[in-house]
Protein backbone atom coordinates (compact mmCIF):
# COMPACT_ATOMS: atom_id res chain seq x y z
CA UNK A 1 0.00 0.00 0.00
CA UNK A 2 1.73 3.70 -0.80
CA UNK A 3 1.12 6.51 1.50
CA UNK A 4 0.21 9.52 -0.62
CA UNK A 5 2.71 12.38 -0.42
CA UNK A 6 1.01 15.03 -2.90
CA UNK A 7 -1.99 16.38 -3.08
CA UNK A 8 -4.05 18.72 -5.91
CA UNK A 9 -6.23 21.82 -4.29
CA UNK A 10 -9.56 21.66 -5.18
CA UNK A 11 -9.57 25.01 -6.34
CA UNK A 12 -6.62 25.98 -8.09
CA UNK A 13 -5.27 22.55 -8.75
CA UNK A 14 -2.05 23.10 -7.54
CA UNK A 15 -0.18 20.18 -6.85
CA UNK A 16 1.55 20.41 -3.09
CA UNK A 17 3.04 18.34 -0.68
CA UNK A 18 0.68 16.79 1.57
CA UNK A 19 2.19 18.30 4.79
CA UNK A 20 1.70 22.02 3.09
CA UNK A 21 -1.91 21.33 2.30
CA UNK A 22 -4.69 21.79 4.84
CA UNK A 23 -8.19 20.06 4.54
CA UNK A 24 -11.20 22.47 4.70
CA UNK A 25 -14.38 21.37 5.79
CA UNK A 26 -17.35 23.58 4.96
CA UNK A 27 -20.87 23.62 6.85
CA UNK A 28 -23.19 24.14 3.86
CA UNK A 29 -26.28 22.99 6.00
CA UNK A 30 -26.48 22.28 9.95
CA UNK A 31 -26.12 18.53 9.03
CA UNK A 32 -23.98 18.81 5.71
CA UNK A 33 -20.36 19.34 5.20
CA UNK A 34 -17.98 19.10 2.14
CA UNK A 35 -14.12 18.39 2.64
CA UNK A 36 -11.68 19.90 0.58
CA UNK A 37 -7.91 19.91 0.19
CA UNK A 38 -6.40 23.29 -0.07
CA UNK A 39 -3.03 24.87 -0.51
CA UNK A 40 -2.25 27.35 1.50
CA UNK A 41 -3.04 30.34 -0.37
CA UNK A 42 -6.57 29.30 -1.35
CA UNK A 43 -7.18 28.50 2.54
CA UNK A 44 -6.51 32.17 3.23
CA UNK A 45 -8.88 32.91 0.79
CA UNK A 46 -11.78 31.19 1.80
CA UNK A 47 -10.72 32.20 5.48
CA UNK A 48 -11.06 36.10 4.52
CA UNK A 49 -14.09 35.49 3.03
CA UNK A 50 -15.54 33.09 6.13
CA UNK A 51 -18.50 34.15 8.88
CA UNK A 52 -16.81 31.40 11.28
CA UNK A 53 -14.30 29.19 11.54
CA UNK A 54 -13.25 26.52 13.50
CA UNK A 55 -10.82 23.56 14.36
CA UNK A 56 -12.13 20.48 13.69
CA UNK A 57 -10.60 16.89 13.34
CA UNK A 58 -9.43 16.19 10.20
CA UNK A 59 -9.35 13.13 7.62
CA UNK A 60 -6.05 12.57 6.60
CA UNK A 61 -5.03 15.72 9.28
CA UNK A 62 -5.26 16.02 12.60
CA UNK A 63 -7.07 19.23 12.71
CA UNK A 64 -8.72 20.89 9.95
CA UNK A 65 -10.55 24.11 9.29
CA UNK A 66 -14.45 24.13 9.81
CA UNK A 67 -15.33 26.65 8.04
CA UNK A 68 -18.62 28.62 7.58
CA UNK A 69 -18.99 31.11 4.44
CA UNK A 70 -21.97 33.15 4.07
CA UNK A 71 -24.68 32.14 2.47
CA UNK A 72 -23.40 28.85 2.88
CA UNK A 73 -21.69 28.84 -0.19
CA UNK A 74 -19.13 25.88 -1.75
CA UNK A 75 -16.21 27.28 -3.29
CA UNK A 76 -15.76 25.74 -6.70
CA UNK A 77 -12.84 25.21 -8.89
CA UNK A 78 -11.61 28.30 -11.17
Amino acid sequence: MSRKTTVDCELCGDRVPLEQAKEALFEIGSNAYHLMDLCKACLGAQLQAAESVNDTSGYRQTAAALIRLPGSAVPSRV
